[in-house]
């Protein structure tokens, strides 16, 4: 059995998404003949490239929302994540435009090295929020 997974690498539910996939099969009888690839998925195509915004006020305007109850609703995203055994801190957290990121985990799976983290959502994007959306060049001090 074949299982694509659709996420974006800075989405707080597709990682909690993938933890409970995870503890699904780990019961699941047959879960040797479950090949599992991850596809990508951007939440949003057309945040600008190279630019990192503030994840409360990009919440708040994308929904129509005043930040309060953004950040409402960030607090219980951290409270299901923790239910799942994750660390998240979303106040603070940057967000922006991820084709970069999915261009190298596709490029990794490409040279088969898309399982475990390679081609998952990242792990732990949200701890003491730092998430980088600027593209770093390989060899230059940040």
């Amino acid at each position: 059995m074949r299982v694509e997974i659709w996420s974006d690498v800075i989405c707080p539910w597709c990682y909690i998404g993938k933890r409970r996939f995870e503890k699904a099969l780990e019961g699941f009888q047959h879960r040797d003949s479950v090949e599992v690839a991850y596809r990508s998925f951007q939440l949003d195509p057309t945040a600008p490239r190279g630019e990192s915004l503030d994840a409360v006020g990009t919440l708040a305007a994308k929904h129509g929302i005043p930040e309060a109850q953004a950040l409402a609703a960030m607090a219980r995203v951290e409270e299901v994540a923790r239910s799942e055994g994750l660390e998240y801190r979303l106040n603070g957290t940057r967000t922006g435009n991820t084709l970069d990121a999915h261009r190298v985990l596709q490029l990794a799976a490409e040279h088969g090295l898309q399982g475990g983290r390679a081609g998952a959502p990242v792990p732990r994007p949200f701890p003491g929020g730092r998430v980088r959306v600027r593209p770093r060049r390989a060899g230059r001090a940040q």
